[in-house]
């Protein structure tokens, strides 16, 4: 996978719109990571499995209400721990390297 903001809304088959992130789930003792999303409203998850390496870096001020965050970007990386998937939003950046990586959604 390349470097490229697109790639998430071409592998969706949707075009560019609102993404948030709803809630991040770490199993297996790290090695794998859920991202619960959504796009305009519709839920998808993001699944990385055999993750070698997690970075969460808090930004700003977190409201503890706030449900959602908003999506400003993310660039998918490459499998098999190449390049890390990165996900930056209003309230954190979340670094990911991974060696496979599943889009599941329902629409």
């Amino acid at each position: 996978m390349t470097a490229d903001h697109t790639e998430i809304f071409e592998l969706l088959g949707v075009e560019q719109g609102a993404l948030t992130l709803q809630r991040v789930e770490i199993s297996l003792w790290g090695t794998e990571v859920q991202l619960d999303c959504a796009y305009k409203e519709a839920p998808f998850q993001l699944v990385f499995e055999d993750v070698r390496s997690l970075q969460w870096d808090v930004r700003g001020h977190p409201d503890e209400h706030d449900e959602r965050a908003d999506i400003f970007g993310i660039l998918l990386g490459e499998r098999e721990h190449r390049q890390a998937a990165i996900i930056v939003t209003d309230v954190c950046e979340i670094a990911i390297l991974y060696g496979e990586m599943m889009i599941l959604k329902e629409w």
